[in-house]
């Protein structure tokens, strides 16, 4: 016989896996669960891949979890930081509202005294004023240019008189002639029936004529107020003839003097 046929033969031995369940019956019973090695190491594989799993998982979880609380973090800062420049933005808001309200009221106010004052300069322009300091006698009369005298209208409804309308008065010494309202002195000249005359432009349509024997104090192209003086009346200069022009047409100054006491 040959050296090989005298040796024993190697068996492969199977490897088995036995798992029991017992069962908690009353009867004692057992269970058992029987594996190969084949089915031991899938099994094995098996469990490890998913314990792996598990762990990537619960690691990934966690990661997440940490970046999610992180950025909850900083969206709390933004938040903070943009309620911050929220409320500064809203108090800067009311105070640029405040101060634009103070605006509108200044603007308003100033827009209201310059209306004032254009409606007051508006009737300052008027010849409305009387001409005189204190008090005089005054008489309706017309001026006609053809006659060398001054005709006063007796009865003061008659229209037969033919001439300019014209007020005269009777001033006391000490007196002074005034300008009846603002504008630009547009004439000092000589008068046959007065001695002087004076012309003020209003600059609206109106001209007021002043006629006296006294000296004006004004030239041609002087800016008057209402109420400066044109002449100093003395015991020489009581007579005034006053005339009012509205449009190059003469009218009755009465009409629109204010005449007050």
């Amino acid at each position: 016989m040959s050296a090989d046929m005298t040796k024993p033969r190697k068996h492969r031995h199977r490897r088995n896996y036995t798992f029991m369940v017992i069962s908690g019956d009353s009867d004692g019973t057992t269970k058992r669960l029987h594996l190969d090695h084949f089915k031991t190491q899938v099994l094995a594989y098996s469990t490890f891949a998913i314990g792996l799993i598990l762990i990537c998982y619960i690691i990934f979880s966690a990661m997440t979890i940490s970046n999610l609380r992180s950025i909850q973090v900083d969206q709390k800062s933004q938040i903070q930081t943009l309620t911050t420049e929220n409320e500064r933005l809203t108090t800067t808001n009311d105070t640029l509202s405040n101060e634009a309200e103070q605006l509108r009221a200044a603007l308003n106010m100033r827009l209201e005294n310059e209306q004032q004052s254009a409606e007051e300069a508006e009737s300052n322009a008027i010849p409305s004023g009387f001409p005189l300091t204190g008090k005089a006698n005054m008489d309706l009369a017309v001026d006609n240019v053809d006659s060398n005298n001054i005709t006063k209208f007796e009865d003061r409804a008659s229209n037969e008189e033919e001439g300019n309308p014209l007020v005269l008065f009777s001033a006391a010494e000490g007196n002074n002639i005034i300008a009846a309202g603002t504008g630009t002195v547009l004439s000092v000249t000589s008068d046959a029936k007065f001695g002087n005359y004076v012309s003020i432009d209003h600059g609206n349509g109106y001209i007021s004529i002043y006629r006296n024997s006294g000296t004006p104090i004004v030239s041609e192209g002087d800016e008057v107020d209402r109420g400066d003086i044109l002449f100093v009346i003395d015991g020489n200069n009581t007579k005034l003839g006053y005339q009012i022009q509205k449009d190059d047409n003469y009218i009755n100054p009465e009409e629109l003097i204010e005449i007050n006491g």
